[in-house]
């Protein structure tokens, strides 16, 4: 695959990442966040009004996120990625996807937390040591070919119809179970959610429409352990 490609294969297997902001008197800031692609080429992000990243943003709106190979015990020879831009607060109903990842979250909407988006201006791609590529941000993200209406109808549908191949994944996964429960799907995976923990399905080649994610499921569904 070619530089954007992998890198946007990469980012979309990691659900969290570490934010830095710059605070008024220029001082910079890192803190861990949980990102949601919304499918239309944005990162969203739910912060609380109280963490100092939010005290940041809203006087500075510039920041940083960087997502590194889970699992590796070299970080500077994982792969990893940084993607800039300037953070906007959102509505409600924006950061809905965001909330199909992380359900239990939605109780945090009672307190003082509020969405964010995020549109990658640059990414720095970093596939290994001594690799490093600079790529459009705005290449990083494309539309999903379907609308978060028609994702859920196929979440839906696989977990009303299709239960026994949701535990079958998480058999492909290593971590064999019943009960999984299918919360999201994208160009590159789904998100699958066992035992209070969120797993990653990945696919082995982008679905570019809703028909290519139904090949995608069937294929690993049919695929041995």
């Amino acid at each position: 695959m070619e530089p954007t490609t992998q890198a946007q294969a990469f980012v979309y297997q990691h659900s969290h990442a570490a934010l830095a902001t710059i605070d008024g008197d220029g001082q910079p800031l890192s803190s861990a966040v949980n990102v949601v692609s919304d499918g239309a080429g944005r990162l969203l992000l739910l912060l609380s009004d109280l963490a100092e990243h939010t005290i940041n943003i809203r006087q500075n709106p510039v920041v940083s996120l960087m997502w590194i190979e889970e699992g590796h015990s070299d970080w500077q020879a994982a792969q990893r990625l940084s993607v800039t831009g300037s953070l906007e607060p959102v509505p409600v109903e924006e950061g809905e996807r965001y909330l199909k990842i992380f359900p239990h979250m939605r109780d945090y909407l009672q307190l003082d937390f509020h969405f964010f988006a995020l549109r990658p201006e640059k990414a720095r791609w970093i596939p290994g040591f001594g690799k490093a590529v600079w790529l459009d941000g705005q290449a990083l993200l494309p539309a999903h070919g379907w609308d978060l209406a028609r994702e859920q109808g196929m979440v839906g549908h696989m977990n009303a119809d299709h239960s026994d191949a949701c535990d079958h994944y998480l058999s492909l996964l290593d971590c064999p179970g019943e009960g999984a429960e299918m919360l999201a799907v994208d160009p590159w995976g789904s998100w699958l959610l066992h035992e209070g923990k969120l797993r990653r399905l990945p696919f082995a080649n982008r679905a570019e429409d809703a028909v290519q994610v139904r090949e995608a499921l069937v294929a690993l569904a049919r695929t041995p352990v």
